[in-house]
């Protein structure tokens, strides 16, 4: 398989079926495509990658990609991060949200604040994470914010206490 082929793999998988219905030859296919950009760099994948996740978690896949996105320049991926957390697909923004924690940077508080806004209880979760790890004054500040909300799960509010207790 080629670059440009595995790249138009990802494109036509913008996201991948549920785990569910997902076939074993197209999550295989998909984890080559992963190893392939993985092995032979190429930072055109960062963004078709990131928005692939289907709903669950790829019979174990999904979790890999982190290690592929991790071997891609800081400033690609935060950059596509803030694309990712906006997509209109739950599962993108989820694992978008799990990668972003491994990304100190402060331009993802917007954007994963927004997702804690109008997420569901594991992105919220995710979100949390990923702020406490920016550990910035704006992230602290968006975790106090989050506790205004009205639909704020008692999980992820005790999870917001002990981060803010924390710092």
């Amino acid at each position: 398989m080629t670059k440009n082929e595995a790249l138009q793999f990802l494109l036509d998988h913008q996201p991948l079926p549920p785990t569910r219905e997902i076939s074993d030859a197209l999550i295989q296919e998909f984890d080559k495509v992963r190893k392939l950009f993985a092995l032979d760099l190429d930072e055109r994948c960062v963004r078709p990658l990131l928005n692939s996740f289907g709903d669950g978690d790829g019979h174990g896949v999904y979790q890999l990609v982190e290690d592929t996105i991790l071997l891609y320049s800081e400033e690609l991926v935060v950059s596509a991060l803030k694309d990712s957390l906006r997509n209109p697909s739950g599962s993108v923004r989820y694992w978008s949200a799990l990668i972003a924690a491994n990304y100190l940077h402060r331009e993802l508080v917007e954007p994963l604040f927004e997702l804690f806004k109008e997420g569901n209880l594991d992105e919220r979760i995710a979100v949390v994470i990923a702020l406490e790890g920016i550990g910035s004054r704006e992230a602290q500040e968006k975790l106090v914010a989050a506790l205004s909300i009205k639909d704020i799960e008692d999980e992820v509010q005790s999870m917001i206490h002990e981060v803010l207790k924390a710092k």
